[in-house]
């Protein structure tokens, strides 16, 4: 028989007599078992629980800001020595150039151009100003533009520089007075003393308030409603990539592209990314984890001297039957073993319930904030989590059963059988 098939048969030998002296003392092995319980659910729970928020923030980051975005803008003016040093011959981008980037730059999911400024807008005696963007019909897509009633304009208005705009709620309740914001579709206001007609209301946001009195309009023959500034301003092609890993990817063909369309001139171009706020956010997260993963660490530790002090008393308890073992050939390894497997399966055993506990209070916490917060979280459970909660329970199991397995093997056989 080879040497490991001894050492299994030992093993098995030794779980077999640690889970019978569990067995006889129930109520101290359910209680020695409970701080792993709670320090192992405490972990799986506010593991799956960050992780669900984690992918939460992530979907709304992207969704709602220019996470996945590569910004293009004509550069107006450098810094030399402390001052500002206007520039010139920069290009300004148009709707050609977007529509050739959206064709022509690898990797380009949707495409936008736009330019904003502030804007006096009137309906009747009803007047406010508002944030006005220009831009292409593609914006809609771009950022997942939310009509209410009526549509967002078209290419082909675009192309046309048709008279149309589309209201944020906010402003279209503002411009409305006392009757509904919809009322106002099919009607003509002014923007700037020329007259757009409403073709389309935007759904309010479904968190908070609407920030800002909003409008959007085609960006053909629109650069006049803008009301006049010191600085010129000029469009900007924003371009969107497939997903957040690709940004990078995506902003280097964008380089590329420009580079071959403009020369030299592309030194003149700023080609910005925006995932700083994505990595704040997953920065965030991770420190998050980490210090719910220390209290939780800190719950095991509790849980673990317990079943060191569980497994003390065994000890003392069972001297004269470890006196026996050792008397008819157990060697000092098969008492310390004996001991360890008792300390690792207690730990086990909490870990298995703790991992159910811990997913129950995540189902139940994350249904709390969807009803209470309106946040579309749900737990997420990953591979690593159960194999990190198995992992503490062994490490917790193998540290403080260490001390009471050396103390209970170095028990002397005559001395051991000889006590009561």
């Amino acid at each position: 028989m080879s040497r490991f098939s001894v050492n299994a048969a030992a093993l098995i030998e030794s779980a077999r007599v640690g889970a019978d002296s569990l067995r006889t003392n129930p109520m101290r092995t359910t209680l020695s078992t409970t701080g792993v319980i709670i320090g192992v659910a405490a972990l799986v729970a506010a593991f799956s629980i960050t992780d669900g928020v984690d992918l939460w923030a992530r979907a709304l980051i992207a969704r709602e800001s220019s996470v996945q975005d590569v910004a293009i803008t004509p550069r107006t003016s450098t810094i030399v020595a402390g001052r500002t040093i206007p520039l010139s011959g920069y290009p300004i981008l148009t709707t050609e150039d977007a529509e050739r980037a959206k064709n022509e730059v690898p990797g380009v999911a949707q495409y936008a151009l736009t330019l904003t400024g502030s804007a006096p807008v009137e309906y009747l005696d009803r007047r406010a100003t508002a944030l006005l963007t220009l831009s292409t019909a593609s914006l809609a897509d771009f950022t997942s533009i939310e009509v209410l009633a009526g549509r967002f304009f078209t290419p082909s208005e675009v192309m046309h520089s048709a008279p149309v705009i589309v209201l944020g709620h906010r402003l279209a309740e503002e411009l409305a007075g006392g009757r509904d914001a919809l009322w106002l579709i099919g009607r003509a206001i002014k923007v700037s003393g020329r007259k757009r007609e409403v073709v389309g209301v935007l759904a309010p946001p479904a968190i908070g308030p609407e920030p800002d009195l909003a409008a959007f309009a085609p960006i053909r023959g629109g650069e006049s409603l803008l009301e006049p500034s010191r600085e010129p301003r000029l469009p900007t092609l924003r371009l969107k990539a497939h997903s957040i890993e690709a940004v990078d990817t995506l902003r280097v063909q964008a380089v590329n592209w420009l580079a071959e369309r403009y020369g030299t001139r592309v030194e003149k171009l700023n080609v910005e990314v925006g995932t700083q706020r994505l990595e704040n956010t997953r920065q965030a997260m991770l420190l998050t984890k980490l210090l719910l993963g220390l209290l939780a660490g800190l719950i095991l530790a509790v849980g673990g001297i317990g079943i060191m002090n569980v497994l003390l008393a065994a000890v003392a308890e069972r001297t004269r039957e470890i006196g026996i073992r050792k008397a008819v050939g157990a060697r000092r390894a098969d008492i310390q073993m004996q001991f360890l497997v008792e300390s690792v399966t207690v730990t086990l055993a909490g870990s298995a319930i703790g991992f159910v506990v811990g997913i129950i209070i995540a189902q139940a916490g994350t249904a709390g904030f969807r009803l209470w917060a309106h946040a579309p979280i749900y737990p997420v459970m990953h591979l690593s989590t159960g194999l990190l909660a198995a992992g503490s329970a062994i490490a917790v199991g193998l540290l403080f059963g260490t001390y009471p397995a050396r103390k209970a093997a170095e028990l002397a056989p005559v001395e051991a059988i000889a006590r009561e």
